[in-house]
């Protein structure tokens, strides 16, 4: 920082104002400065070639007195170049330096005198004065010592032991018991460090530029500290600030000196870097749901590929794959079960309900083996509201035979749009009041003929206004306002709308019932999807396609080209899983089998970051999820050696890697928690994650007992409610960070 005095220096001269302490009984010349001992009366020499007048007047800056008026009291004559100025400062006064002319406003603060740290700091001598000779407003004054400064020097131990090993500090603080003011410090690690004046303060910050605490890093300052042994020195290591941050800082060390700090010697402070480890956010389960499924008498019960939707109050609601046909509701303080609701369902159902983001509705979609149907229930007490039954599907002449995969009902503004397979797939606008069709989706002009291939994994709403879903023939969108609104009605079957674009591929396909996402690109409302293409050996072609969208079109036959399609090589087959965006608009896919673990795409098409599951390869069977400090939630199913795990990762975008911040058996978890297993041992888990509001995270799991690997026939299906410090919701940044875009599942991108 520089001088801001409000006069101005003797227009066009070099200023050499030597400030000096005289006394007649000791005098010595350096350099044509006068210096003395003891008197605080000082000489003054001008610059060459002027002479000072008695109307002289000069401020000096000192520690005591900010600035100090000094008058002549003496200008031998002939020697007018040196001129004797008295003020009121006394002999134990430090003094800071000098300025000429004289002004009351002149420096307010002392310590915005801009200063620099010569090559002789730390076995230098402490600040007497500044050296005029060059000054300049706006340049740094060079700066001189008279007493030797403390070097103090800190290094740490036991790195390794340490959770922060590796980790990129800002800053060290260091704070004494004792007070330093009037006192200096200067930051050695900076080539261009300045002497700070310390005011009022206790200790000093030094500025470690992202350095990493190694074994071997050591920090060093100069200072003039008046610590004496027994003191205590309190250190404070600063993190650097990485968005999306677990912790915020280190913890404070407290040390007790062994040595006085001493002139012109080092005092060595030693760390033991394992004592900064940060309390880490804290990983609980809050909750674990009743076993669901076996109250009407089921052997089994089981969630595979259905996840739970979540209301804004923390309600949980829950269908089931196999043991019941009912719809749960679960109650947000405890799990325990508030209602539940026969459907009508054939089991082996993958489908998963979606609700009002208030509750007050849930829309339950689900059936296997032609038998799929969707009902509105009551949020409040669980009635039932409609039932879309398998007959009013659209089956082109034939009988309707509805099958749902894992996929949940969007909602819209006044309608519902559910997509399913069967004999004749179909995508439906659903009145959400009276449960009444509202059109169907049409791949031929005069309505006949449902979307090739049907809906394997969807629906998603763009915000630009496209429905759009995979199957095995593509990616496809409709128009919502033209389902909203249908202009075209077929004599037999009723409203419709055709499709608005298609996106094709000559892959050799595999079922893929990952799901969709949606983003934007470019300004651009995009779909992106995973599909698998089939090749020899068992294993596939994971393809991670994406499509610019448009508004506005209407029943374009010809196939169009995905704007990127990123393909990752000779992995297992992913049936389940799927897409969400993370917060610089990659798309992150999750990975069955082995290796087990997600990667993620950009929009460029190019992978960003990966990171495989530890330990024994385990399958991703559910999509992950993002919260709002940009981490990745994923959990991973059972393997042969290893529990259903849960991670957070925190991406790491420079290297392309993510780090590891939790890791959980959940096993472990629940017994640590009280949780009675009965005579199970194990959990698996099918399912995604799902990150509520309020930042609690949800799963949906499988107990059963390890040695039953073959017929499956022992199984028990709860809902887990877990809490991790830190974790306010999803991500804000995301247009779509879970499975169905939000807990509630509406479907939407944000």
């Amino acid at each position: 920082m520089f001088c801001e005095m409000k006069q101005y220096l003797i227009p066009g001269l070099a200023l050499l104002l030597a400030l000096t302490a005289c006394s007649k009984e000791a005098d010595y010349e350096d350099d044509g400065v006068i210096y003395g001992k003891r008197k605080m009366n000082y000489w003054l020499r001008s610059p060459k070639g002027t002479k000072w007048q008695q109307s002289d007047v000069v401020g000096v800056f000192s520690v005591d007195d900010a600035n100090s008026k000094f008058t002549i009291s003496n200008l031998p004559e002939g020697k007018e170049q040196l001129g004797w100025f008295s003020g009121p400062l006394t002999a134990a006064t430090e003094v800071r330096g000098a300025y000429y002319p004289y002004s009351a406003a002149a420096g307010q603060d002392p310590a915005r005198i801009a200063v620099s740290v010569s090559a002789n700091a730390v076995n230098g001598t402490s600040p007497a004065r500044f050296d005029m000779a060059a000054f300049q407003k706006g340049k740094d004054v060079p700066l001189v010592f008279q007493k030797k400064l403390s070097t103090l020097k800190i290094s740490f131990s036991n790195v390794d032991d340490a959770w922060s090993k590796d980790e990129p500090l800002s800053s060290i603080v260091v704070t004494g018991q004792r007070e330093m003011t009037g006192r200096f410090t200067a930051d050695l690690t900076r080539a261009d460090a300045a002497l700070e004046p310390v005011q009022a303060a206790r200790g000093l910050t030094i500025d470690m530029r992202n350095a990493k605490l190694t074994s071997d890093l050591t920090a060093r300052a100069a200072m003039a500290a008046t610590w004496k042994k027994g003191d205590v020195i309190e250190v404070a290591v600063k993190r650097s600030r990485v968005e999306g941050d677990e912790i915020d800082d280190f913890k404070k060390v407290s040390l007790t000196l062994e040595a006085d700090a001493v002139e012109g010697e080092e005092l060595a402070l030693t760390v033991n870097a394992p004592d900064l480890d940060p309390v880490l956010p804290s990983l609980s389960l809050e909750w674990a749901s009743p076993v669901l499924g076996l109250e009407d008498g089921a052997a089994t019960s089981e969630i595979r590929g259905n996840y739970p939707a979540v209301d804004q109050s923390g309600n949980v609601y829950v269908q089931l794959a196999r043991g019941t046909d009912k719809l749960y509701k679960l109650n947000a303080a405890d799990g325990s079960i508030a209602w539940s609701r026969p459907l009508g369902y054939t089991l082996d159902n993958n489908a998963s309900p979606s609700c009002e983001p208030d509750g007050s509705v849930i829309y339950a979609a689900g059936g296997s083996s032609g038998s799929g149907r969707v009902v509105a229930v009551g949020g409040s007490n669980g009635s039932v509201k409609w039932t879309f039954t398998s007959d009013k599907f659209f089956g082109n002449g034939n009988t309707p035979a509805p099958n749902f995969n894992q996929t949940a009902p969007a909602i819209g503004d006044n309608n519902l749009y559910v997509g399913n397979a069967g004999t004749t797939g179909s995508v439906l606008a659903i009145n959400k009041n009276t449960g009444n069709r509202v059109a169907y989706v049409s791949d031929a002009a005069d309505g006949t003929g449902g979307p090739v291939g049907g809906v394997t994994s969807g629906l998603a709403m763009t915000s630009g206004g496209q429905v759009a879903w995979l199957c095995n023939y593509g990616m496809f969108t409709a128009e919502r306002s033209k389902l909203d609104n249908p202009s075209k009605t077929h004599t037999t079957y009723g409203a419709y709308t055709t499709w608005a674009e298609r996106f094709s591929h000559g892959w050799t396909y595999n079922s893929s019932r990952s799901g969709v996402a949606c983003s934007k690109i470019d300004g651009q409302d995009a779909v992106w999807a995973a599909v698998m293409e089939r090749t020899t050996g068992g294993q596939f072609n994971m393809h991670v396609i994406v499509s610019k969208v448009t508004a506005g079109r209407e029943l374009s036959y010809t196939a169009k080209a995905f704007t990127k399609d990123y393909v990752r090589r000779d992995v297992t087959n992913q049936d389940q899983g799927g897409i969400v965006i993370g917060p610089q608009g990659e798309a992150i896919v999750s990975l069955k089998g082995t290796p087990g673990g997600i990667f993620a795409v950009s929009p460029a098409g190019q992978e960003v970051y990966a990171y495989t599951l530890p330990g024994e390869a385990k399958d991703v069977c559910g999509s992950c999820a993002v919260d709002n400090a940009g981490r990745i939630h994923v959990v991973a199913d059972y393997a042969s050696s290893s529990d259903a795990n849960y991670y957070i990762l925190r991406p790491d975008y420079a290297t392309g890697q993510c780090k590891l911040i939790v890791s959980a058996n959940l096993t472990r978890l629940m017994k640590d928690a009280g949780v009675n297993m009965g005579t199970d041992t194990n959990v698996r888990c099918w399912s995604s994650v799902v990150i509520g509001a309020d930042g609690r995270v949800y799963l949906a799991v499988t107990q059963f007992k390890e040695s039953d690997t073959g017929a499956w026939s022992d199984h028990k299906a709860r809902v887990l409610c877990l809490k991790y410090t830190g974790v306010t919701g999803p991500s804000s940044v995301s247009p779509w960070p879970q499975k169905g875009a939000d807990a509630s599942h509406t479907g939407r991108q944000k």
